[in-house]
């Protein structure tokens, strides 16, 4: 996949969480949003899925696609390129943020949700319709395949990493839930073993006799 068409599906990717969130598109989702009607546990899944895909889609632009712009030596890209690496810290900020309130989805999420929308919005419509074109213009198609398949392959690569660090901020409870259960085990099994001890000693005490 060509660089730009992978970033720019990567764009509908999050767009379409966005609009999960709110309640979905077309006038089901006008009619959510006006209404209220959409369930914490959607919103929450969405959230995650929006906090999951833009820390990928960061990563893999600035190890990859943003120093081989930086390689072309054109000086508007170059300063697209900073402003597109000074937005990705606000948005960053707000990911950081919100990923410790999927849990307490309330008005003081849906307002920083929001806030996140448009930094995205923003920063995708000068990516698309400022840096891209210049790419396309300035990286042979040669160049920005090989992109495309760099990205692509570490996108596998830190979408896996994710879902491990998500299954480690979930096991510390299943932990301690084991460990509170153990220290009753044992003491059963003791208690256990030592009624069959006195049993054992009574016995030969009365074929003693």
């Amino acid at each position: 996949m060509d660089a730009i068409e992978l970033v720019k599906k990567d764009h509908r990717k999050v767009e379409e969480l966005f609009s999960r969130y709110q309640g979905g598109s077309g006038l089901t989702g006008l009619v959510n949003r006006v209404t209220g009607n959409v369930a914490p546990r959607e919103k929450k899944t969405a959230l995650e899925g929006i906090c999951r895909e833009l820390d990928v889609h960061a990563q893999i632009e600035e190890e990859i696609l943003y120093p081989a712009i930086r390689k072309t030596g054109d000086a508007e890209l170059n300063r697209q390129v900073d402003e597109a690496l000074s937005e990705h810290g606000r948005v960053k900020q707000l990911v950081h943020a919100l990923r410790d309130r999927t849990g307490d989805i309330g008005d003081d999420v849906d307002k920083m949700v929001s806030e996140l929308k448009e930094c995205v919005e923003h920063h995708v419509r000068e990516e698309e319709n400022e840096m891209l074109p210049r790419v396309q213009e300035l990286v042979p198609d040669s160049e920005r395949n090989d992109l495309g398949r760099r990205m692509q392959a570490r996108k596998r690569t830190l979408g896996g990493a994710t879902r491990k660090a998500a299954s480690r901020r979930a096991t510390p409870m299943r932990v301690r839930a084991k460990k509170r259960a153990r220290p009753v085990a044992r003491k059963t099994v003791t208690r256990k073993t030592g009624a069959a001890h006195k049993m054992k000693k009574r016995a030969r005490g009365r074929r003693g006799r």
